[in-house]
């Protein structure tokens, strides 16, 4: 009976998109080598479910954690038994390098990666293109703060010009770092597609980039344009040529890192000028204060010594009437 229940619950929590991503992202980390991985996901794709297991068990053998088949052979158990659950299984496998780019994006929030599944409905096959889009828009809207929110968009602009332009994830990355903008760096990527729908000459889709990056970082863009050239010869780039372009990236970020110290240095210095004024002028103060004080106390010695008389209040004229009876009798 305990092992009925136990049984059942694990077949609950397995059969939710995010436990179907949870596996994945575990068997993925457990691997030594990532084209196993890839290797292993091509083989889930195009295989039976009734011989799947079979199939991928030498993947197995070369995980890290041994509990992984068992998870999976659940899975898999399901899908026979339920082609829905196949479904949903088989969408959250063929979206796999976008949902890990996706929980970065959410800083591995389990709440928002939750969230942003159920909103993209991968548990749904008949929902439609508007209720995803419509469930999408909520939860960047209501559940992701500005920064957030532009993270997932940076994420989603990547991925259409992946599916677009072939642009490969060092491509991009290395883009998005020379530019330094997110804002920017999409405005960018959404011209690149947009042309390139429209076939326009490479020279024209240049002088619009260009146009862009110029209003806002224009000491960007010559290392910008030769990149982008790069990249459209077609030629592919090369590990020494990455290399080239990311030694530029470190040099202007750490000028960047050194131009902000020296201005933090130059507030700093500022600052404590300021308050060596303040502190004079306060000592000025409290001299003068002193010195007064010191006046004041000296009067009232000299009145003490010399007798002053002290002024009496006036008396009443009842009372001057009771003294003058007294003075009678």
């Amino acid at each position: 009976m305990r092992n009925n229940m136990k049984k059942k619950t694990v077949n609950q929590t397995t059969s939710t998109p995010y436990s179907i991503y949870g596996f994945f992202r575990s068997f993925r980390e457990s691997l030594a080598d990532e084209n196993d991985f890839s290797d292993f996901i091509s083989t889930l794709t195009i295989t039976p479910m009734k011989a799947v297991v079979e199939m991928v068990l030498p993947f197995f053998h070369r995980s890290s954690d041994p509990n992984l088949l068992t998870q999976f052979q659940i899975l898999i158990r399901q899908a026979e038994q339920n082609s829905d659950f196949e479904s949903t299984l088989m969408r959250v496998c063929d979206a796999i390098d976008m949902l890990e780019k996706v929980e970065v994006a959410l800083h591995h929030d389990k709440r928002l990666m939750n969230g942003y599944l159920k909103a993209m409905q991968f548990d749904n096959a008949s929902a439609s293109h508007q209720q995803v889009w419509s469930g999408l828009q909520r939860f960047l809207n209501e559940e992701c703060d500005p920064t957030t929110k532009r993270g997932m968009e940076r994420v989603f602009a990547e991925q259409k010009a992946s599916e677009e332009l072939g642009l490969s994830d060092d491509v991009l990355a290395t883009a998005h770092a020379l530019v330094g903008d997110d804002s920017l760096y999409i405005g960018i990527l959404e011209t690149l597609q947009l042309n390139n729908r429209q076939n326009l000459p490479w020279d024209t889709v240049i002088k619009r980039i260009q146009r862009l990056i110029e209003d806002k970082k224009p000491r960007t863009w010559p290392m910008l344009r030769r990149f982008l050239d790069d990249v459209h010869s077609g030629r592919g780039i090369d590990e020494q040529q990455f290399n080239y372009y990311w030694n530029y990236i470190d040099e202007q970020y750490f000028n960047e890192q050194y131009y902000n110290n020296n201005q933090q240095y130059i507030n700093d210095q500022y600052f404590n000028d300021d308050q060596y004024i303040n502190d004079q002028y306060t000592n000025e103060e409290e001299s003068e204060t002193q010195f007064i004080e010191q006046k004041f106390s000296n009067i009232k010695l000299e009145s003490e010594n010399d007798g002053v008389n002290v002024i009496e209040p006036p008396q009443t004229q009842e009372a001057q009437r009771k003294q003058q009876r007294e003075v009678v009798f």
